[in-house]
């Protein structure tokens, strides 16, 4: 099996309040960026690794990747203005013979062979794709823009889903290619009827939004 993953690191991370992208904010000594394209690089399941790099910042990225010796990494675009356009850019430098894509959003940067494996696993089974994810647990409410409580959902079945998500490649190319965009691929993939199932998530695979969220994450490590 041929695996290509995309590391999507092209978000600014405004809510951070830095002067530079998230993928370069402090992680430890190193930039947040690093751990991620390690675990990657280690990955016994993965084969090949394109980085999407935010724009204007292909150059510190080729250069983290060098010094980290990080030999899987075939590629380094810019990201787009969304997320579906970052995943696209990727995606075209995945070459046509790739079975498997699996996307990544670097600010979850604590990836392990373990759920990479749990998402791949369903992809032999004839699914469309896999995605880990964690019950809700918090009582869910809809709220009215003035503040008023407007529903209460009940969090039966919800999911809160997470990255790195697992795709045959021509699926995911198929979805892609039909335009539009989504908060993660798994939409896209829905969007075109495509069957996508959720399998066990991590706690660590916490996404990084604001200060505090970097520091949980380094006493994690």
């Amino acid at each position: 099996m041929s695996v290509w993953a995309i590391l999507v690191a092209a978000g600014r991370g405004e809510r951070l309040g830095l002067d530079q992208p998230k993928a370069f904010a402090k992680l430890g000594e190193d930039p947040l960026l690093a751990e991620p394209l390690r675990r990657l690089e280690e990955s016994s399941w993965v084969d090949a690794i394109v980085l999407v790099a935010p724009p204007g910042w292909e150059e510190p990225a080729i250069l983290l990747t060098e010094e980290l010796g990080c030999g899987k990494v075939n590629a380094c675009v810019p990201g787009g203005e969304t997320r579906a356009d970052s995943v696209r850019a990727g995606m075209a430098e995945v070459p046509a013979d790739a079975v498997v894509v699996l996307v990544h959003d670097a600010a979850r940067p604590l990836v392990t062979d373990a759920v990479i494996e749990r998402v791949l696993a369903p992809l032999s089974e004839g699914w469309d794709g896999a995605v880990p994810g964690l019950p809700v647990a918090d009582t869910l409410k809809r709220v009215g823009p003035d503040g008023t409580i407007t529903e209460t959902v009940p969090r039966e079945g919800l999911y809160g889903v997470q990255t790195p998500q697992a795709f045959p490649a021509d699926v995911l190319r198929a979805a892609l290619a039909a335009g539009g965009d989504a908060t993660d691929c798994a939409a896209l993939v829905e969007a075109r009827g495509g069957r996508v199932t959720v399998v066990p998530g991590d706690p660590q695979l916490l996404k990084v939004t604001t200060a505090d969220d970097l520091a949980k994450i380094a006493a994690w490590r």
